[in-house]
């Protein structure tokens, strides 16, 4: 089906409307035409590197809603704390395998 849609983009490529754009999600595949890749703008969300951005990575995704909606913060703050914390090691660590888990970080 890729190929139909390379053949689809090529013909609209001369009498589209010049705002036109299309949004293909996809994970990294020998698949996808090369055309279409070099005709294409590539995004890529990558965790972020280290400890300390993992978790401002973490808190930015809680909205301030949900602070002032909890009737019981100081429960909701320390163990969103110890959730992310423990996510951003685990995410941190990951990456050296086995190593990984005897390594220490300077925080």
């Amino acid at each position: 089906w890729l190929h139909v849609l390379e053949r689809k983009l090529d013909a609209l490529a001369d009498s589209a409307h010049p705002d036109l754009r299309v949004l293909l999600t996809a994970m990294p595949s020998t698949d996808i035409p090369v055309p279409i890749l070099h005709a294409s703008i590539k995004l890529t969300n990558e965790p972020p590197s280290g400890l300390k951005a993992n978790m401002l990575r973490a808190y930015a995704a809680l909205g301030e809603n949900v602070w002032e909606s909890s009737s019981r913060q100081p429960e909701l703050k320390s163990l969103v704390f110890a959730l992310a914390f423990f996510h951003s090691a685990i995410s941190e660590r990951r990456k050296y395998g086995p190593v990984g888990w005897n390594a220490s970080y300077p925080f």
